[in-house]
């Protein structure tokens, strides 16, 4: 049986994971994802920072179980350390420091983009807040929720412009 070993479990991930099933159901298709949570829309981060969608949750096109039932391996909380083309092997380093050698046949690497901090002073002041994920869109919830702010609305607005707009907010 083909084994395909596929880093990353955003949209591209998980999109070539569920094509792949689709295409070849015998084949083996195993999911490496560096936090816990696979699908996670990143682009409708500003309609929850703005209340318009108030469960992130939401933000998910699936949930883990959705992608399990297609018959995918999806291990959470793994990040890719080390691929070695000629063992055709990625090391992972797993949720407990656990060290892990997973082998495969055909290797898929869909991680996506990272996003950069633009050379900025101001980064160093406590009102800025870098929006690049789930974890710090969370937190500058809670930080909002805390000092009685209102986020701006999402309407119109991409995740590049409203990591400027949050960060003007937060000065007002």
């Amino acid at each position: 049986m083909t084994h395909v070993l596929i880093i990353g479990g955003s949209d591209a991930g998980i999109s070539a994971a569920l094509r792949i099933r689709e295409m070849a159901p015998k084949t083996k298709v195993t999911i490496l994802l560096a936090d816990d949570y696979p699908n996670f829309s990143i682009c409708g981060l500003p309609f929850y920072l703005s209340g318009e969608v108030t469960d992130w949750h939401n933000l998910a096109h699936r949930t883990k179980d959705d992608i399990v039932r297609e018959g995918i391996e999806l291990l959470t909380r793994h990040r890719a350390t080390l691929i070695s083309p000629e063992k055709r092997s990625v090391t992972t380093i797993g949720p407990n420091g656990k060290i892990i050698e997973i082998t495969y046949d055909k290797l898929i690497i869909g991680t996506g983009a990272v996003s950069s901090k633009p050379p900025v002073e101001a980064w160093i002041l406590p009102v800025f807040f870098f929006c690049d994920g789930w974890k710090t869109a969370s937190s500058c919830t809670r930080i909002w929720m805390n000092a009685n702010r209102v986020p701006p609305s999402s309407s119109a607005v991409d995740i590049s412009v409203w990591k400027w707009q949050m960060r003007l907010q937060c000065v007002e």
